[in-house]
């Protein structure tokens, strides 16, 4: 994706500026440089991205990358090697970084918003130094921006950062313009840069090794921000062989022809083992952050070996020939081939260390959801007959000389209106129909009338049926508690107008699984009694909170509040 020369073709014509006695010769483009080919189809990507792929990306944050990657470059020129010159790579270092890069909290459509700006110039900043700076034999080492990404997300994690979705939009016509985009300029400007074989090697080996290393391990997983359930065996391999962030990485980012080996059957390898280190470094990772993050860091350890993988097939490519080349390697082909079979078989094993089956977290990006087994009665079931069924079975069995007595508890809903369930929460899972949306919708008014009634009767145990977790539970018997200090008694009733399923932001990473919770809009009335019953007060408030669920098939129980949450 740097495609960095020292100095890139330029116009013909030579041209100079003379600055307080001192000749600079000016440098400008050429149509002819194949930087501005990839400028082009990343810039049109970026078009896309702001318009139709809802990138949380703002314009802001891409020119502050450019304005970085140049001036680094032109100044660089300037006082090093008194030239003006055109900052090609400064620019395409900078579209790159922000091609990838990401700050939590950025959403789609703040198209100025400078947020986390302070990443984005360190970033470019530190990706123009490794250029300069980490060199051998008069060639930077690594590829600036991948290197600086890398770097950025290791050390700031993902709650200061975070690389592009793996998965963009869902598939229709705009994502095949995309694909087209991408596949097609990827596929000639490798054969342009002579970098064909690279591109396909990577690609081809990727999808292999990622096959072979989930076959023994198909329940290894990843939880991804656009996916309702963990992505795991067929499906994961799917995403990530298709994922138009790894065609961006294959055939942008590995193929640089200044980090890359001379030789086209360097650069074959080279794109081989690229692969190879990817899916190995995928191995133990189980949220889409962290894959992210090991397909990018597999090109800078690849990119630090660069130069003893030339060597290594230095006799071959000399030779003309595979058979000769290995002759002359004596020693060190049965050493690579050991090394080649060793690393085939850790590859397996890498997946196998990895967490299995993780399941996605409300909020908190590690993997856990809370539990709670309770049986109330079936989601939808009619109330007389739930009480009917509730108090048979309470009953003693039949002949028994016991007194027969029974009782069961019975729950008054109010009206619930029809749940409505918008077209991204419908994308984001379509196993959401409307007798799963109606279902959630009674158990969360059935659990804030379990609620109601815990606080009117002081009654801690009765409001853990309703609730759980340091979120929601919490909410509720912590006015329980206020209640019995001040030595009142609360009655709460509701009136819903609206129901709904919202598609929310998690609180901590954007990058993290969305979530899907319960919005019930109408009124509360509280009405306040003092010990001997009398009223001391009643009003009537408007309502409007998102809640998300979860327990057994049979309740669901309040468990995070979203309310304040972000839209996804």
């Amino acid at each position: 994706m740097e495609l960095n020369t020292r100095y890139p073709t330029m116009a013909p014509n030579r041209r100079t500026v003379n600055i307080r006695g001192r000749e600079y010769p000016v440098l400008l483009p050429s149509l002819r440089d194949p930087r501005l080919h990839v400028a082009a189809v990343l810039l049109t990507l970026q078009v896309l991205g702001q318009t139709v792929l809802d990138f949380r990306l703002s314009v802001a944050q891409i020119l502050i990358c450019l304005a970085t990657g140049a001036l680094i470059e032109f100044g660089y020129g300037f006082f090093k090697d008194k030239v003006i010159m055109w900052p090609a790579s400064g620019l395409l270092t900078g579209n790159s970084a922000a091609f990838i890069l990401r700050v939590p909290g950025t959403f789609h459509g703040q198209w100025w918003s400078t947020r986390g700006y302070w990443i984005f110039i360190g970033v470019v900043a530190v990706s123009m130094a490794s250029k300069y700076l980490i060199r051998w034999r008069g060639r930077h080492i690594f590829n600036p921006s991948n290197l600086g990404l890398v770097l950025a997300f290791v050390a700031l994690g993902p709650q200061y950062t975070e690389p592009q979705d793996l998965w963009w939009i869902p598939m229709g016509p705009w994502m095949i313009v995309t694909y087209a985009i991408l596949i097609g300029g990827g596929l000639a400007i490798g054969w342009e840069l002579k970098l064909l074989g690279l591109e396909l090697g990577y690609m081809v080996a990727f999808a292999i090794f990622v096959a072979l290393a989930l076959a023994p391990v198909p329940d290894h997983c990843m939880i991804a921000s656009w996916h309702a359930t963990p992505i795991c065996g067929r499906e994961l391999w799917q995403i990530l062989v298709t994922s138009p962030e790894l065609l961006i990485f294959a055939f942008f980012m590995v193929p640089d022809p200044r980090t890359v080996p001379d030789g086209q059957l360097g650069r074959l390898v080279f794109g081989v083992l690229v692969a190879f280190a990817s899916v190995l470094l995928i191995g133990p990772t189980t949220l889409e952050f962290w894959t992210k993050t090991a397909i990018l860091a597999s090109l800078v350890f690849l990119c630090a070996g660069r130069f003893a993988l030339a060597r290594l097939l230095e006799p071959i490519e000399e030779a003309g020939g595979v058979r000769e080349g290995i002759r002359r390697m004596g020693w060190a082909a049965p050493g690579a081939v050991g090394v080649s079979l060793l690393l085939m078989a850790v590859l397996p094993l890498s997946a196998e260390a990895s967490l299995h089956s993780p399941e996605p977290a409300p909020e908190l990006p590690d993997g856990s959801t809370p539990k709670l087994s309770l049986t109330v009665g079936a989601a939808g079931q009619d109330i007389g007959s739930w009480t009917f069924q509730r108090a048979g079975n309470a009953l003693p069995p039949a002949g028994g000389t016991s007194p027969t007595s029974a009782s069961g508890r019975v729950w008054i809903l109010p009206p619930i209106p029809k749940v409505t369930i918008p077209d991204n929460v419908h994308a984001f899972d379509p196993s959401l129909d409307q007798a799963t949306a109606n279902s959630w919708a009674h158990d969360a008014v059935l659990d804030l009338m379990i609620e109601s009634e815990a606080r009117r009767a002081h009654d801690m145990t009765m409001a853990g049926q309703g609730a759980t977790g340091d979120d929601a539970l919490k909410e509720f018997t912590d006015v329980v508690r206020q209640d019995i200090s001040a030595g009142k008694y609360v009655q709460k009733t509701y009136s819903f107008d609206r129901v709904q399923l919202t598609l929310f932001l998690p609180k901590f990473s954007t990058q993290a699984r969305r979530l899907v919770g319960v919005t019930l809009h109408g009124t509360t009335t509280l009405v306040t009694r003092d010990a001997s019953g009398k009223v001391l007060s009643q009003q009537t408030l408007s309502y409007a909170k998102s809640w998300g669920l979860a327990g057994d098939t049979d309740h669901l129980v309040l468990v995070n509040d979203y309310t304040d949450l972000t839209l996804a």
